[in-house]
């Protein structure tokens, strides 16, 4: 089985490293991208095979991932499809706003396509993936799935839910950081160096989201055991609330939502 990556970017990148990080052999694992500088990054750093045009990556591999940009995506694939009609490896793609219908619209019916929605967190194998697919052979399906299950949890959503899950998996990571550093900002404000109170925040993310995910409470359950009547942290949620905190949090995800579906509009 040898995998292939068309684009090394952040994510892109960030998957390879993943797979490498669970047992992928490197010797599997072909990679281009048009920036040389960056092939023969990977090269020395985790001894992939380095391609050096498209028919070189589309002659040696099974399973191709495409982790081109969107805005790129189309034009791209035009280029490659005459070395995917005669090569037939399974498609992978992760770029966002790009449906099936778009992809089998440029190559032949009978290549197999799994669409995968990750994240940047595939780096240290605690992505959040959804997948979607057509016309591919079971064993080949499973193939896909169990790579992506060794980078973190994986979820089959139809397509035309993908633009929900982009926005509370694929860009939440951000506002999620967001919220961290505003944590660690606030503590830095009133005293406490900012690397260590980051540290803390981060800790107690941890901490927090696995209580939620092993308790079995509703999230306001546990708000309402962590706030003790007149105390601080009932002050704090007070002020949330005042400033419209969940209210801003929804629009940002429906913001999300309406973009990625405008994308999906071109």
């Amino acid at each position: 089985m040898n995998i292939g990556f068309l684009g090394i970017g952040n994510m892109g990148g960030a998957i390879l490293k993943g797979f490498l990080a669970n047992g992928i052999n490197s010797n599997n694992i072909f990679i281009y991208d048009i920036d040389t500088l960056k092939l023969n990054e990977y090269k020395k750093d985790f001894n992939v095979n380095i391609c050096l045009n498209y028919e070189q990556l589309l002659q040696n591999i099974d399973f191709l991932i495409l982790a081109i940009k969107p805005n790129i995506f189309l034009e791209v694939l035009n280029d490659l499809k005459n070395y995917i009609n005669l090569y037939k490896p399974t498609i992978i793609s992760i770029a966002a706003g790009i449906s099936i219908k778009d992809i089998k619209n440029i190559i032949d019916n009978n290549v197999g396509i799994v669409r995968i929605m990750p994240n940047i967190n595939a780096e240290i194998c605690l992505s959040t993936s959804a997948y979607c697919y057509d016309n591919i052979k079971e064993e080949n399906l499973n193939t896909v799935t169990y790579l992506f299950e060794k980078i973190g949890s994986l979820f089959y959503i139809p397509e035309e839910k993908f633009s929900i899950f982009t926005a509370i998996a694929g860009c939440s990571p951000a506002y999620i950081y967001l919220f961290l550093d505003s944590i660690a900002k606030g503590a830095q404000k009133t005293g406490i160096n900012k690397k260590e109170a980051l540290q803390i925040a981060i800790d107690v993310t941890i901490g927090s989201a696995n209580m939620l995910k092993n308790s079995n409470k509703h999230s306001w359950e546990l708000i309402d055991n962590v706030c003790s009547p007149g105390g601080t942290t009932i002050e704090g949620i007070c002020t949330l609330e005042e400033n419209n905190f969940q209210q801003i949090i929804v629009k940002a995800i429906e913001n999300t939502i309406k973009k990625d579906k405008l994308l999906n509009e071109k």
